[in-house]
């Protein structure tokens, strides 16, 4: 279990408890985090569960591969150091603390 906070545009913080296993997009689904809207369910195939990873974090996290790297290019205002897709971050228990902060808008 991890715990993963979410920031969202507007600065309001939601911590929440993740099963190792699941991913980032899991637990803000699970636990109501407004501004992951994840309307592919974790396929991979949009860009609503994009969140720009604290910097400390991104050399944590696992290579973008590229399906998920393609995805991002229709993220809104994806930034190439930090835009990630939670649905492509599994949690472990080294990911306790993550902070993922929310874009403005997903399209």
């Amino acid at each position: 279990m991890a715990k993963i906070k979410y920031v969202e545009f507007g600065g309001t913080e939601h911590v929440v408890d993740v099963p190792t296993g699941r991913t980032v997009m899991e637990g803000a689904r699970d636990n109501a985090v407004p501004g992951i809207d994840a309307d592919c369910g974790g396929a991979c195939a949009c860009s609503t569960c994009h969140v720009y990873v604290a910097p400390e974090w991104v050399e944590k996290l696992s290579p973008i591969d590229p399906m998920e790297e393609d995805m991002l290019d229709f993220a809104y205002q994806p930034d190439p150091a930090r835009s990630r897709l939670t649905c492509q971050i599994k949690v472990t228990d080294a990911l306790d603390g993550l902070v993922v902060n929310l874009p403005e808008k997903q399209i």
